[in-house]
């Protein structure tokens, strides 16, 4: 009878273990939940604020190359063309889920590894740069 008393109490406790061990997963997958969801929104608005900055400066690219004076008239068709490319990858940003631009750099660094580093390199420099200028 003892035996059976002390199942009965094994079977009750492992129960309680488990029915905890649910509700702190529980909770878990809840809170996992929120913070994806905040960390999504996040995402969502640096990507449109991010788009936004890329457009306002293909804007502003399309006014100087209009402001440029006459006789410069291949500097001018050049700044518009860098222009027509900064909008263009801000309705890329804009209209592209995460997960598909990292998979695009992806694809992009393993065609062309050589020329993805060298990208990255004078990215790098010119960053260095432009933040190391004591002015």
């Amino acid at each position: 009878m003892t035996h059976d008393s002390g199942v009965h109490l094994g079977d009750e406790i492992g129960n309680a273990v488990e029915s905890t061990l649910d509700d702190v997963a529980g909770k878990f997958r809840e809170k996992g939940t929120a913070l994806g969801r905040k960390a999504a929104d996040r995402l969502e608005d640096s990507r449109a604020i991010a788009a936004d900055g890329l457009k306002g400066a293909a804007r502003g690219l399309h006014r100087r190359a209009d402001a440029i004076t006459a006789g410069a008239d291949r500097v001018s068709a050049v700044t518009h063309r860098v222009a027509d490319k900064v909008e263009l990858a801000s309705r890329y940003v804009r209209d592209t889920e995460p997960a598909d631009v990292f998979s695009d750099i992806e694809s992009v660094v393993r065609r062309h590894p050589l020329k993805s580093l060298l990208a990255v390199l004078a990215v790098g420099y010119f960053a260095g740069r432009a933040f190391s200028r004591d002015e």
